[in-house]
């Protein structure tokens, strides 16, 4: 009975241990039932669900352009886009995105064909969405696989201003300029003209990153490593610029109300800061901004008045009488002429067989007089006398000729003619006859731009001082918070003062002293001094020309306008010129031009494009 009974204790034990760990082992695993379903469970299915991680683009947002006072002329806002990552964009998602933007399959094939894309690298293919699609394609995401949808910013514009041959616009890169730079992959954008184009190193800004896990469809899930690895943008620098938005706007508005075609260009002396050019006519930039409809593109390419070619630089013309001044400098400094000595004007000359004409019998005249009353036979003579080496020698210390290297694209091909430019076309000793004749009063081979004119006419304003003309004056270091000043590049030409002085008088002449060319746009209480000038054109009327500037003892102001196809110099460009040197000076507008301040909705300030941005 002993042994039985110990027999049956050994197997009560061995149950309650067995038992017991039966019970341990439920527990263990009741437990970690518990945590991986319930605490670690929404852990545990991202993992499952995601299936890699995605480096997202972040754009930075374009610098903002404001002119010398404050005014916001171009800034950034808010904007949708579409990515997509190719080796996740399937069929079924092309189709989805065709019916909700409201275009055909076949067209995103082409958007994404357009460049060699790397199928792991998320794309943009659309830009520019409206507020109702977006609301859409962000209802319906996840069927949309391959797809991201991202807020960015495309630019704002002014309406007070349009300054489009200024300030340019951005488009989507191209292939061939995303071969020659390693920072653009495709569907970014990039400064294509203006300002715009000139300067988007600074304005771009750089880009940052954002790294998220995502789905096997290539779809966002969340952030990767709670945001820590991801990098911000930097954006890009604010520029402001030299130029009176005010005056450009103006300027606009009377070379629009006359139907005018030229061009206007306005420089500050003393610092070579363009406060205006304006270019007639001009387009809207809004037409480039975002998505650009391929009609309105080609009726601004169709148009006969070529509204997108800026020609302030890019158009070319001979300068007519507005060159004189210039022929008076060089032949005072040459010693070819003084100050009181005479050349006489019959009313006409005759060389090479020919009569070369003059607006009047002016008899023996002067220099200053010369100027004047725009002499022609006085200029004839005097070029003669001053040979094509002396001629092409003053001419290029004015920068004529040449790329002025301004900060807009401008046109390489002005002409300043010289002894190899007429010996390579014509032969040696085989000129015609009558080519410097033609030359001293700004015709013939001679090609000049309104930007050049206005150049030299400042130069002239400046006591001889030569700044190359510019419209940015600084930059704003966002990330720095530092303004950083741009340097001037200036010349002293060497004129001296004595004979700069007589010039200077007679251009003041032109528009005080009864028997100038341009009396009719003198001003009670602003003395300006001017040049009309009337250019020959082959293809039609001549062009009006007036360089002046203002107030004569104290340049603020120096002024070059072009009218194309008008006729004289003092009739049209003239006038022009003198509502706009009053306007700058005075603040007097007329013709219905509402100043800023008057305005009920006036321009935004500085202080406001952050806000635009943020919207």
């Amino acid at each position: 009975m002993l042994h039985a009974t110990s027999d049956s204790g050994s197997i009560t034990l061995r149950r309650n241990i067995f038992l017991t760990v039966v019970a341990l082992m439920f527990i263990v695993f009741t437990g970690r039932l518990v945590q991986l379903q319930i605490i670690q469970g929404s852990q545990y299915r991202f993992q499952a669900d995601a299936q890699g991680i995605k480096k997202m683009t972040i754009q930075p947002v374009r610098g903002a352009l404001y002119d010398r006072n404050g005014y916001v002329i171009v800034a950034s806002e808010g904007s949708h886009s579409l990515y997509i990552t190719p080796n996740k964009f399937d069929k079924e998602s092309k189709e989805w995105i065709a019916k909700i933007i409201g275009t055909d399959t076949s067209e995103i094939t082409k958007l994404i064909d357009r460049y060699k894309i790397n199928p792991y690298t998320p794309v943009r293919i659309f830009r520019d969405i409206d507020d109702t699609t977006w609301a859409k394609l962000n209802e319906f995401y996840y069927e949309l696989g391959g797809t991201e949808l991202e807020n960015e910013s495309k630019r704002y514009y002014s309406n007070d201003v349009r300054a489009s041959h200024i300030l340019g616009y951005v488009k989507e890169i191209d292939q061939s300029e995303l071969e020659r730079s390693n920072y653009y992959v495709p569907g970014d954008v990039i400064g294509k003209q203006g300002i715009e184009k000139v300067f988007e190193t600074f304005l771009r800004g750089e880009k940052g990153y954002e790294f998220v896990a995502v789905n096997n469809r290539g779809q966002r899930i969340e952030s990767f490593n709670d945001g820590k690895s991801d990098q911000s943008p930097s954006n890009g620098f604010d520029l402001y610029l030299g130029l009176d938005a005010e005056l450009q706007a103006y300027a606009e508005y009377l070379m629009k109300q006359s139907n005018y075609t030229g061009a206007v260009v306005a420089i500050e002396p003393s610092t070579g800061e363009i406060l205006a050019l304006v270019s007639a006519p001009d387009y809207d930039l809004n037409i480039f901004n975002g998505v650009t409809k391929a009609d309105e593109y080609k009726k601004l390419t169709d148009d006969l008045d070529k509204p997108l070619t800026n020609r302030a630089t890019f158009g070319v013309y001979p300068p007519g009488s507005t060159w004189k001044p210039l022929m008076a400098i060089a032949g005072l400094e040459e010693g070819l002429i003084t100050p009181t000595s005479t050349i006489s004007c019959p009313g006409s000359f005759t060389f090479g067989g020919r009569s070369w004409k003059c607006h009047g019998a002016h008899g023996a005249v002067n220099v200053r007089r010369a100027i004047q009353a725009s002499c022609n036979v006085f200029f004839y003579k005097l070029c003669l006398q001053m040979g094509i080496d002396t001629y092409y020698k003053w001419g290029s210390k004015f920068h004529f000729g040449e790329k002025l290297g301004v900060d807009v694209p401008e046109a390489p091909w002005t002409l300043l003619p010289s002894r190899a430019y007429y010996d390579k076309n014509f032969g040696v000793d085989k000129w015609p006859k009558g080519v410097l004749v033609n030359l001293g009063i700004g015709q013939g081979e001679l090609k000049v731009n309104p930007l050049q004119l206005a150049a030299y006419t400042a130069a002239i304003a400046n006591n001889g001082v030569w700044i190359k003309p510019h419209f940015v004056s600084r930059a704003k270091i966002k990330k720095l918070g530092e303004i950083q000043h741009m340097e001037m590049e200036s010349e002293d030409l060497g004129i001296k003062p004595e004979n700069l002085k007589v010039v200077q008088q007679g251009m003041f002449d032109v528009v005080n002293v009864p028997g100038g060319t341009a009396g009719h746009v003198k001003l009670p209480d602003i003395g300006v001094a001017g040049k009309t000038g009337t250019a020959q054109n082959t293809h039609g009327r001549d062009h009006s020309w007036f360089i002046s500037y203002a107030p004569y003892d104290n340049p603020k102001i120096a002024m070059c306008v072009l009218v194309e196809n008008s006729g004289f110099g003092g009739q049209h460009a003239a006038p022009l010129s003198k509502k706009l040197i009053e306007f700058y000076l005075k603040r007097v507008a007329t013709d219905g031009f509402v100043p800023f301040n008057e305005r009920e909705d006036p321009p935004a300030r500085a202080d406001i494009a952050e806000k635009i941005a943020q919207k």
